[in-house]
């Protein structure tokens, strides 16, 4: 989608700017043909006022209905009738149709003061101004042809204002592009009707080159040049923030990515920058990721070397009892002695087993909602838990896992001589402490470790402690052994948890 989207604006920035051209040429057009339209308006009262106080007969075209209520509406603005996208370019003016019929000596009163007044205005204008009768001739040159089969002269001569786009020259090839590739290359021409007792006497046709747009790219050098170099230092400021923000610290995480991947980083570090708040959340994100897989490769590496060192006992004592016991001649109590031993480490087999099967399930277990500290207090024969804390207590963890921890903490206490367990909860600290045999200052930091135990000979296996860490991870709680002069203290601390 991305591709496609940069294709199709790489494909339409071409198209767009050719539009804006044209559409720049069509202004300067229309601008051209108003500004035509203001002086014919003039020019055409002045021709209007000078031939009505002459006498004479009624010539001229009679208006319509609709060119009566138009003109001699108290305001009747002309709209721009030209349209470089729409109209053809004609060609030149053709010289048009002699005429034998003598000009209407009314005319030849009246064209010298307005044809001077054109003169000295064409110089501000620059506008060709050509005075018309009613037939379309032209009243400074005797014997004119007249020019009433031009559309826009005919469209005068009978009441409406009329405009042509024609070619300068001769050899002027028009095509779809011409109103940007050759503007110098026509004129604009209009025609403005002389209206007098509601006939058309006759006719103003002018005619101007618009402005080019190169012509005004050229009178606005100055403002062009000061866009697009805004333009070039805003486009490179925005590449330059892109590149930071977002290119650079996109390749970092892929890089870092990639080094966790491969195993040769697997502590990334936080980058120098991410750019932006998204990408430091992705960046953070795989920090994480490759902590936790660091962590969990570290767990699977250490539960396969512990598995396999505490299974290799019990396997290796059965595989001998088997061979001691295919030999017909073992007496009698050898062999139930054997056979016990098969049955006892076959247990002890199915003990580790089963706890493996434990820790796994609750480092998978979901997060539980807060439950009481009262239902949650362990019952083992032979152990008093004495609970310190309010009776309304609860702790930030389920009932099933508060259960599952203090119980495994039970046990390890009552199989160490204690007969007395409390529990003390305050200020998001929970303390377990027994009157047991303790734990020496050497095998407080060993404790939590997968597999350890003091008691190998009686059944021990060492993860009691280890699926409560599991349990506790789930819920970003810790748990500490603290030195002790009598007896076993643990803290559980559920700093910064909601016990809501």
């Amino acid at each position: 989608m991305v591709i496609t989207i940069v294709c199709t604006a790489l494909v339409s920035v071409p198209l767009l700017a050719l539009l804006g051209v044209r559409l720049t040429s069509n202004q300067f057009v229309r601008e051209t043909e108003l500004s035509l339209t203001q002086q014919g308006a003039i020019y055409a009262q002045m021709y209007a006022v000078a031939f009505a106080e002459l006498d004479g007969p009624v010539i001229g075209t009679a208006l319509n209905q609709a060119q009566k209520e138009h003109w001699t509406a108290s305001l009747h603005p002309a709209k721009a009738q030209l349209n470089v996208r729409r109209d053809k370019i004609a060609p030149t003016r053709s010289e048009g149709e002699l005429s034998n019929v003598p000009l209407d000596p009314r005319y030849k009163q009246i064209v010298d003061p307005i044809l001077n007044i054109a003169r000295r205005a064409q110089k501000t204008t620059l506008s060709g101004v050509v005075l018309l009768d009613h037939s379309g001739r032209d009243l400074s040159i005797d014997g004119a042809p007249s020019y009433a089969d031009l559309p826009e002269v005919n469209a005068a001569l009978n009441g409406d204002v009329g405009a042509m786009l024609r070619a300068r020259t001769g050899d002027f090839d028009p095509h779809p592009f011409s109103s940007f590739s050759r503007d110098t290359g026509f004129r604009v021409f209009l025609t403005y009707p002389v209206i007098v007792d509601e006939r058309v006497v006759g006719a103003i046709y002018l005619s101007r080159t618009p402005l080019n747009l190169g012509k005004f790219l050229f009178q606005e050098r100055f403002a062009f040049l000061t866009m697009l170099i805004s333009t070039i230092i805003g486009a490179t400021i925005i590449g330059l923030l892109l590149l930071r923000l977002i290119s650079r610290p996109i390749h970092a995480l892929r890089d870092t990515s990639r080094a966790i991947a491969a195993e040769k980083n697997p502590h990334a570090k936080p980058l120098a920058h991410y750019g932006l708040r998204e990408l430091a959340d992705l960046g953070e994100s795989v920090s994480t990721m490759a902590v936790t897989l660091s962590q969990r490769t570290q767990e699977i590496s250490t539960y396969t070397d512990h598995v396999t060192h505490e299974l290799k006992s019990p396997v290796t004592a059965v595989i001998g009892a088997a061979e001691l016991l295919q030999d017909d001649g073992l007496n009698p109590k050898d062999r139930a002695k054997l056979l016990a031993n098969v049955e006892a480490e076959a247990l002890r087999m199915n003990r580790l087993l089963g706890r493996l099967r434990e820790i796994t399930q609750m480092r998978s277990s979901q997060v539980g909602e807060p439950g009481m500290l009262a239902e949650m207090v362990p019952r083992i024969n032979g152990l008093q838990v004495i609970l310190n804390a309010a009776p309304d207590a609860k702790l930030p963890i389920s009932i099933e896992h508060g259960r599952m921890i203090l119980h495994h903490m039970a046990q390890n206490s009552y199989a160490h001589g204690a007969r007395e367990l409390q529990i003390t909860y305050a200020e998001q600290v929970l303390r377990v402490s027994d009157d047991g045999e303790g734990i020496s200052i050497n095998n407080i930091r060993r404790v939590m470790e997968p597999f350890f135990t003091t008691r190998r000979d009686n059944g021990g296996t060492g993860m009691g402690l280890s699926i409560a860490v599991a349990v506790l991870d789930g819920y970003g709680a810790t748990i500490e052994c603290l030195p002790s002069e009598s007896g076993a203290v643990f803290e559980i601390c559920f700093d910064g948890m909601s016990e809501n």
